[in-house]
């Protein structure tokens, strides 16, 4: 394979083509160095490709285990529901599958007709949408149980309950994908046993109603899509599910006390599963999930089931993980984003015996800000911050050309960049000044000293609260241990002489990604960090209201902008099918993303997966299909 290296500038990303339509991207349309290629030999080289196809298949595979590394901790909560990392979630949805509306490979949604035998579609007077699912016979979960209609209201009743999302041992549990369906509100915050728009009509089907104020819904039927949980492992047996006129509930048996120490145990030992592999084993001390094969798994949406028996899914340090891949300790390594990793990659392969796939990521790595408390919940504080950063510089060093800047929440993944092209770069880059950065923070009233009287224009500069009290410029970083950005961000930022020239101070704490992940969740004003970087992708469909909810559970930057919340869901209600509007609403809101700055987009950049050459059939394409979808394919010698 060639070594492929896009533009740091936004525009040359542009050029790359990326498709218009549902989410849809062409992972080699990125630029190349026109240099390696040798059009004389092209006719030459096609020629050879069909005896290299046949020798493809001539291939034995033993499909027995693979074995994958991830450079992100796992922490074994493997649940989204709560606060797990992006592993434990890639695990999450292995294990998880027979959904009723499935994205297929284009990025469109689809009732899964894999497990649904029908379903009908209702307007309803109050605006509101009823989707009826009729599931078919057959389904088993993976101890081969009876799949019912049960486990699907079960789903919604369980994660939308009061008693999931405050009770004391399952404290924090986000239930964003059952928030939109009528009653929810009602039914979370502990006002009513019954949630409204869900009801149990017979052992096979069910109906979801969809609140009217989240409609239109560009996504269409992905609102309305849900998993069977099996609730014989999360609650105890005697809690039953009762139909009502005003909405499905769970007994009165169903209480905070009585569900505490079944949800906890199998939260973190999920037995019976749903999707195309089933959770064996967590080994805390490897960071490492075993899972195997589920026989009873019907299929995704066209019938796909896992062809590898067993995967042993673990994370790898960045200063080991080239070692282990060439050792064989590990057969896989997924998604590398910093340039000097994926330059020791490309040696690797270039010895021989390995190989790589690479695609833009759906996403970025950033600087999180927490905007109710401490200095960066005044939005100066935030411009300031990106103003005293060299991004441009920051995203050439890091990625090693094989990233770009971006300026706003978005990948470059992502069809809406492509529709926007000219508006997106002309997004305020917030160009690095120090001239600006001290304008912004004059403007923002950091402008004394700790004794109340006028900044000298040495130290740390001060500002006068509504309480009387000075608050200084000082921020509290939370960061990874063994993290290149942060040490990059130590360089760049914190010890820059600039930082200090404008009065502010940034004192950083070190500690694993799992503790990070914690105080990232917690948006209490008690949290003693005001500032994270990590990273953050985006999934199909990209509907990030609920991360601008105020005081909603999955607001991280704690952020209080009704306008901003208010964009978001704007973007969502688009009529479905109605690309350019879309396009438009999806730019509207970035705009005002972009001056109100909860994040701070440190790059967006392309990744690389490595692999052994003893590992087939592997494609992921960073938005539509993952490496959760694209193991099921994927073959081993």
């Amino acid at each position: 394979m060639k070594r492929k290296v896009i533009a740091v500038l936004l525009a040359g990303t542009m050029a790359a083509g990326l498709l218009a339509g549902c989410g849809g991207s062409d992972k080699d349309t990125n630029t190349t160095d026109s240099s390696t290629d040798a059009p004389a030999d092209d006719a030459s080289e096609e020629e050879e490709e069909p005896a290299e196809d046949d020798a493809e298949e001539e291939v034995a595979y033993s499909n027995k285990q693979v074995v994958v590394g991830d450079l992100t901790e796992t922490s074994g909560d493997y649940t989204p529901m709560w606060t797990n990392n992006a592993s434990d979630y890639t695990v999450y949805k292995m294990i998880t599958g027979m959904e009723t509306v499935s994205v297929d490979a284009d990025g469109k949604w689809l009732v899964n007709p894999t497990v649904v035998e029908n379903c009908e579609e209702t307007e309803n007077e109050d605006g509101t949408k009823t989707y009826t699912f009729t599931i078919k016979d057959g389904l088993k979960f993976s101890d081969g149980s009876e799949v019912t209609a049960e486990n699907y209201v079960g789903y919604y009743l369980l994660w939308g309950s009061d008693e999931i999302i405050t009770g004391k041992e399952a404290s924090g549990a986000v239930a964003t994908s059952v928030q939109y369906v009528k009653g929810f509100e009602a039914y979370s915050a502990g006002e009513a046993d019954t949630l409204e728009g869900i009801h149990l009509i017979d052992d096979k089907t069910f109906s979801v109603t969809i609140d009217a104020k989240y409609l239109p819904y560009f996504y269409g039927a992905a609102l309305a899509g849900s998993n069977p949980e099996y609730l014989k492992g999360w609650l105890p047996e005697d809690i039953t599910i009762e139909e009502t006129e005003n909405g499905a509930k769970f007994s009165d048996n169903y209480t905070v006390e009585n569900i505490s120490e079944t949800v906890d145990k199998y939260r973190y030992e999920p037995t019976v599963c749903s999707g195309p592999y089933v959770w064996k084993s967590y080994d805390a001390n490897a960071y490492s999930y075993t899972i195997e094969k589920n026989p009873n798994f019907p299929g995704t949406y066209d019938g796909t089931t896992a062809n590898i028996e067993t995967v042993v899914y673990k994370y790898v340090p960045t200063d080991t993980m080239i070692d282990q891949l060439k050792t064989g300790g590990i057969d896989v390594l997924l998604q590398i984003p910093d340039g000097d990793q994926i330059e020791a990659g490309l040696d690797l392969v270039d010895e021989g015996g390995f190989d790589y796939i690479s695609f833009p990521r759906a996403g970025y790595g950033m600087l999180s800000f927490k905007c109710n408390q401490g200095p960066t919940q005044f939005e100066e504080v935030r411009h300031a911050l990106a103003y005293l950063l060299d991004r441009n510089s920051f995203a050439q060093t890091f990625t090693k050309g094989h990233g770009t800047i971006v300026n706003g929440p978005y990948g470059t993944a992502q069809w809406m960049v492509n529709e926007n092209a000219e508006e997106v770069e002309a997004l305020n880059a917030y160009t690095y000044s120090v001239d600006s950065a001290i304008e912004e923070l004059e403007k923002g009233g950091w402008v004394y000293n700790e004794d109340g009287s006028d900044y000298s224009g040495e130290g740390i500069r001060y500002k006068k609260l509504d309480d009387g009290t000075y608050m200084p410029l000082e921020i509290e970083w939370f960061s990874s241990e063994n993290n290149p950005v942060s040490d990059l961000l130590i360089t760049m930022l914190v010890e820059n002489p600039d930082t200090a020239k404008a009065g502010m101070k940034i004192n950083q704490t070190v500690g694993t990604f799992n503790d990070l992940i914690k105080y990232y969740y917690d948006n209490s004003a008690e949290n003693p960090y005001q500032m994270f970087n990590l990273a953050n992708g985006f999934s199909n469909p990209y509907d990030v209201a609920y991360s601008y909810e105020i005081d909603g559970a999955s607001n991280t930057n704690a952020i209080a902008d009704e306008k901003l919340y208010d964009l978001a869901v704007k973007m969502n209600q688009t009529p479905e099918g109605d690309d350019e509007t879309y396009a438009a609403n999806w730019m509207e809101f970035m705009k005002y993303w972009n001056e109100v700055l909860p994040e701070l987009p440190l790059y967006s950049n392309e990744y690389h997966d490595f692999f052994s050459d003893k590992v087939h059939d592997l494609n992921e394409d960073g938005y539509n299909v993952d490496f959760s979808t694209a193991v099921l394919k994927m073959n081993i010698e």
